[in-house]
This record gives C-alpha cells, sequence and structure tokens, in this order.
C-alpha cells in the first residue's frame, strides 16, 4: 500500500459492510499502518493509490474525536474468497511464537459441595484455556484442589463429633462430610477448646502424625468422582488435579531456607515467620509452626516451573485475593525467579443472589438442575420445538447449563452481578439459548440442503454473493479471528460473547433473505450453502471455546 509493506496486528481489525456505499471496510488507527503512516497522512488528497493491491480498493483518511484513522475500502470478492476459503480456523503450535502457560483455575475445597461462587473461576479459567490453545499456544490446565488447612482439621474433628462411621460417609459423602465441617465449625463458635482441637488435628497432619490420613485420601476420592460429573456438565477438561498438600513440610523447608538466605524472613516472639516485603510484612508460617497458604504457592510455582518450563503462570481467582496475588508475585520477583514476569492474576467480580443465609448455600449442581426444569418447561412452550427434544433431557440439560454459562461470561470479568432467572433462561434476546438455537437453525438447514461432501466440493465465487445481508455476513465471519485475539489480550470472554451475539443476528437476518431451498440459480443456491456452512462453522467454533456443547436439534 502507498509503496509500503505493512503488517496490522490482528486485534486492530474491523470489517465492516457499509450499505450507502455498497462496501466492505476496514478502519483503524493510523498509527497501526507503521512507516506507511506518514505517507498516508501527507498526501495532498484523502484518498491513497493502491496500486495492485489485491484486496483494497481505496484508502482513505479521516478525523474521528480527535484521532486520526484511515479507512480501507475492500474489494467485495476477494474478501469473500478469503473469508470461505476452506482453511482450518484454529492456529497451529509454532516453536518460535508459541508459549507454553499454566492456567490454574476452579480450585474448590474437597469434601464440600461445588458452591455458586466456584462457577467464575471454572467456565472464565476453561474459556481462557479453550482460547489460548485455539490460537496455538500449550496450555496446562491445572485444578489446585484445598485439599489441606486448618479446615480439615474441623472435618476430621466433625466426624469424631457427629460419631460417623465409614458406611455413614458412603451413602452420601459430600453431603455428609460439608455437615461435619459445619457441626464442628458452629461447635468452636461456642466453645474455643474446639478450635484448639481442630488447629491440633492440622498440625498432626502436617507432620504426618495424624492416625486419620487413610480417611482423608478416601475423601479426596469422594470429591474427585462428584466434580468430575459436574465438570462434564460444564465442559470443562484439565491436564490433572494437583493438591495443596503435595507442597508439605519438606518443599516448604526448601522455600524457607532460600528465604533465609536472601534476608527476606523474619522470626517474630510469638514464633511466627514473616517475610519483608518492600512495604509491608506478610505472615508465612503461623505460631504453631504449621505453613500459610501463600508458602505452599511459592512451593507450587517452583515446582511447576521444573516441570513445565512455562512462560505464563495465569491464576484465574476472584477480586478478593489480589493483595495475595500481588505478594506472591513480589516475593518471586526479589528471589529473582526469571518466570516471575510471567505470574498473572486474572482477577473477578462476584455473583450476587446465589446464596441464602449464613450457613446456607446454594451448590451449582442444584442450580444447573434447576436450570434444566426451567428449560424443559419452556420448551414444551414453544411453538418451535422439536417433538423429540421436548423430553430429552440430554438437550435441556445442555440449555440449561448453556443459559447459566453466557449468563456469566457476557459480563465483564470485573464486575459483580445479580443472579436472575428470567433473564438467564429467555429464549429471545441475547442469552445461551439464542446461541444454540441459531446453530441449530443452520445444522437443519445444511442437513436438509445438501451433505458435507457436497460442500466440500463447492468452488467461491464471490460474484453470487453480492447482496447487502450476505456481505454484512461474510464482515461478521472475517471478524472472528481478530475478536478472539482481542478477547485474548483482555482476557475477557464477553469480547467474544458478544460478537457471537452480534453473528447470530447477522445469521437470522441472512437466512430471512436469502433462500436456499427455494432458489433456483443452482449456483446462486451453492454460493448461499457455502456461506451458511462457513457460519455455521465459525459459530460452533464460538460456541465450544466458551465451553458449551452445541446442539444440532432442539
Amino acid at each position: 500500500m502507498c509503496g509500503t509493506n505493512i503488517q496490522i496486528p490482528m486485534t486492530a481489525l474491523q470489517f465492516t459492510y457499509q450499505r450507502a456505499t455498497h462496501t466492505p471496510e476496514v478502519s483503524l488507527l493510523l498509527q497501526y499502518l507503521g512507516n506507511a503512516a506518514e505517507k498516508i497522512s501527507t498526501c495532498m488528497v484523502d484518498t491513497c493509490a493502491v496500486n495492485d493491491d489485491a484486496h483494497l480498493a481505496s484508502v482513505t483518511t479521516e478525523e474521528r474525536f480527535g484521532k486520526k484513522m484511515v479507512k480501507l475500502s475492500l474489494d467485495k470478492v476477494k474478501l469473500i474468497q478469503m473469508v470461505l476459503d476452506k482453511k482450518p480456523l484454529q492456529e497451529e503450535y509454532n516453536t518460535a511464537k508459541s508459549k507454553t502457560m499454566i492456567v490454574e483455575f476452579s480450585s474448590p475445597n474437597i469434601a464440600k459441595p461445588f458452591h455458586a461462587g466456584h462457577l467464575r473461576s471454572t467456565i472464565l479459567g476453561n474459556f481462557l484455556s479453550n482460547l489460548n490453545e485455539f490460537l496455538g499456544h500449550r496450555v496446562i490446565r491445572l485444578n489446585y484442589l484445598g485439599d489441606w488447612g486448618t479446615q480439615f482439621g474441623y472435618l476430621a474433628l466433625g466426624v469424631q463429633l457427629k460419631g460417623l462411621s465409614p458406611v455413614d460417609i458412603h451413602a452420601n459423602p459430600i453431603k455428609c462430610l460439608y455437615d461435619a465441617y459445619v457441626y464442628a465449625y458452629e461447635a468452636a463458635q461456642n466453645d474455643p477448646k474446639m478450635h484448639e482441637q481442630a488447629m491440633n488435628i492440622f498440625a498432626r497432619m502436617e507432620n504426618g502424625t495424624a492416625d486419620d490420613l487413610d480417611q482423608w485420601q478416601e475423601y479426596r476420592g469422594y470429591t474427585v468422582n462428584e466434580l468430575d460429573e459436574l465438570y462434564r456438565r460444564l465442559g470443562v477438561c484439565f491436564t490433572s488435579y494437583e493438591w495443596e498438600s503435595q507442597y508439605g513440610v519438606n518443599k516448604i523447608a526448601n522455600v524457607l531456607e532460600t528465604l533465609q538466605c536472601r534476608g527476606m524472613l523474619i522470626n517474630q516472639t510469638d514464633g511466627r515467620k514473616v517475610v519483608q516485603l518492600h512495604q509491608r510484612r506478610i505472615p508465612i508460617v503461623k505460631s504453631d509452626g504449621s505453613g500459610m497458604y501463600i508458602l505452599r504457592d511459592i512451593a507450587a510455582l517452583i515446582d511447576r516451573y521444573k516441570r513445565f518450563e512455562f512462560q505464563k503462570c495465569v491464576y484465574v481467582v476472584e477480586n478478593g485475593q489480589n493483595d495475595h496475588f500481588a505478594s506472591l508475585s513480589e516475593i518471586a520477583h526479589l528471589l529473582d525467579l526469571p518466570y516471575a514476569q510471567g505470574i498473572e492474576h486474572v482477577k473477578f467480580g462476584r455473583i450476587h443472589g446465589m446464596s441464602t443465609r449464613r450457613g446456607k448455600v446454594v451448590f451449582l449442581k442444584e442450580i444447573l438442575r434447576e436450570a434444566q426444569l426451567l428449560v424443559q418447561e419452556k420448551q414444551r412452550e414453544s411453538p418451535n420445538t422439536k417433538t423429540n427434544a421436548v423430553d430429552d433431557p440430554i438437550v435441556c440439560d445442555i440449555l440449561g447449563t448453556s443459559a447459566v454459562i453466557i449468563n456469566d461470561l457476557k459480563q465483564r470479568r470485573m464486575k459483580d452481578y445479580n443472579f436472575d432467572w428470567s433473564k438467564i433462561l429467555r429464549m429471545e434476546g441475547d442469552s445461551g439459548i439464542k446461541l444454540q438455537y441459531t446453530h441449530c437453525r443452520l445444522a437443519s438447514l445444511l442437513h436438509m440442503q445438501s451433505s458435507t461432501e457436497e460442500i466440500t466440493g463447492i468452488q467461491c465465487d464471490g460474484t453470487f454473493l453480492v447482496e447487502p445481508e450476505a456481505l454484512d455476513l461474510v464482515c461478521q465471519l472475517a471478524n472472528f479471528k481478530p475478536v478472539c485475539y482481542q478477547a485474548q489480550e483482555a482476557a475477557e470472554a464477553c469480547i467474544l460473547v458478544a460478537y457471537l451475539f452480534r453473528l447470530c443476528k447477522s445469521i437470522n437476518l441472512a437466512l430471512k433473505t436469502l433462500p436456499v431451498k427455494q432458489e433456483f440459480d443452482v449456483k446462486r443456491r451453492q454460493q448461499r450453502i457455502l456461506l451458511f456452512s462457513r457460519a455455521k462453522l465459525v459459530l460452533h467454533t464460538g460456541i465450544k471455546l466458551l465451553g458449551l456443547r452445541p446442539l444440532e436439534e432442539m
């Protein structure tokens, strides 16, 4: 362009169709054009020659809100051919550009039902993992389960106080163990000796001298069984489950020795050990000698680098833990760990309205079950529901789960929001059900009008896709990759969700105005099939990146 080769960042691109000029365009800040910016901005006229460039029709500059912009008008046919090309959407792993990254997310405590508060970490972490893998990176998905700490002293104490046998626990393990924990915790509120007893039990566990470590291993097994089923419903997978207890006395001792050698560790008169940071001190060992959570996090960080040699270690944890991860990052820098720069805390706000009075919590399994039943009712009321889908529990479960996930991911992650069933499960408007419905419409159309083999054999001819609705949809499809990179850069799922809602609007408008079955011109019908096939692929890919299972029928 203007005699200069330029490379524009993918995140800067946004394709739009201008109905007034019947032209697809890209608008971006002039600064993105690098060396070509000065040449374009100093042109005597506002239009720059593009010579024989394959994709550009013209280049113009303008000023918007005090910023210099460049508007690239694109060749319609070339753009259509580029967008409908049969290349795979996913980026391949590239040893020169791709990174190895750890994403730690979900991380509930064992022996407790999966609380709805863990929802955001789970589905946001899953999305970020999916997205980075899609963009060509190697992602290690870690579920770092809380199986250590004073709370397990309470759990063991509660089992003793209630006189629970292994048979009692096995009948309904998670509920039984959670009730035991609550029982001991409430007892300790009235009797300080109970708290001491719980502390002593955990101290013995940490030193390996407790006599109930076998039961504790069983509790971990019960938890994993329950979590596996829940994660399956949420479309979540992990590279491995890891445990706080992996970082016991030996690994903690190594960290303490390193901190001591660096002059960062300070002994307190009450037996505690604290670390001196730049502007504050943080406790790292309790007065009873047991390690604080951050001590195990430091040990885990060092161990993970030895195992995976990551460039980034991402913690998807709510905003309330901001100080903890700021301390972790600062300690890593003070220790001169070469990977300290790669520590990233992806934080998020809270969901309100998913719990009742103190001690009474709403568990995610119950929420997903209620979503499934409510969707089933709405399906029966809807005239568009396929007969065989009405009473299919799998379809209703996927729709209900889709509604809950999209309701969360469409929010900006730092925003607190209220959980509202009436908004979550609406069949119209921007919801998870809308995404599934549009995907089903495309699946039905393509199933009736063509086979996979027929679509594969269609050669793209953009001259048959000149309608405004076709070109608008082409521009929306062209935006998919830039949107993915924007979502990656901001670690914001809502960027992709908002895009998919726009895509669905464009698809549904095109379905109304670009008939396939009623089109008698064979070539025009084939090109529309090709367009809708690509739209289905992009929508299918986007839905899966968000962690949903795309439906073919509902």
